[in-house]
């Protein structure tokens, strides 16, 4: 059992056939992602296509908690997007890593196909990390070309 960071595949795919809506969520089009915590004992890589309750982290509500999107930007030569930082608040859980996925009811891809819950990509701590009756901390990176969670170049 791993968690291995990595864009989905099946995400790659999914973009490419129009799936994944990632404008700021004020926007009335903008699909609904979450963030999900697992524990170490997860199996989570590229390979993962949609959202699981297997290894779930204990401690916070099932299906982790909705992200807010800043909107898709464009750099020299690539496409990026990022989230705000997500706070679970007053929590005890353990966390090895985490699934961003798409969370929009009845996704549907350009075939009519109906896509569950269907993955981003996997982050891996490198290692568990514990919050105790505490706030439990995702930071993600600047919002830029080099840094941001899902960049495309």
């Amino acid at each position: 059992m791993a968690i291995t960071q990595a864009m989905c595949t099946s995400f790659k795919a999914e973009v490419l056939l129009g799936v994944h809506d990632f404008r700021p969520d004020a926007s009335a089009t903008s699909d609904v992602f979450k963030l999900a915590l697992y524990s170490a004992a997860a199996t989570l890589s590229a390979g993962t296509t949609s959202f699981t309750t297997s290894s779930e982290s204990d401690g916070i509500t099932s299906g982790g908690s909705a992200l807010e999107s800043l909107g898709v930007t464009t750099g020299t030569s690539s496409g990026f997007v990022d989230f705000t930082d997500l706070t679970f608040s007053n929590v005890t859980v353990n966390a090895a890593g985490c699934l961003i996925y798409n969370s929009t009811p009845s996704t549907t891809d350009n075939t009519g196909a109906i896509l569950t819950n269907p993955a981003v990509c996997v982050l891996d701590f490198g290692g568990t990390k514990t919050s105790t009756a505490g706030d439990f901390s995702i930071i993600f990176p600047a919002n830029t070309s080099a840094a941001a969670i899902i960049r495309i170049a």
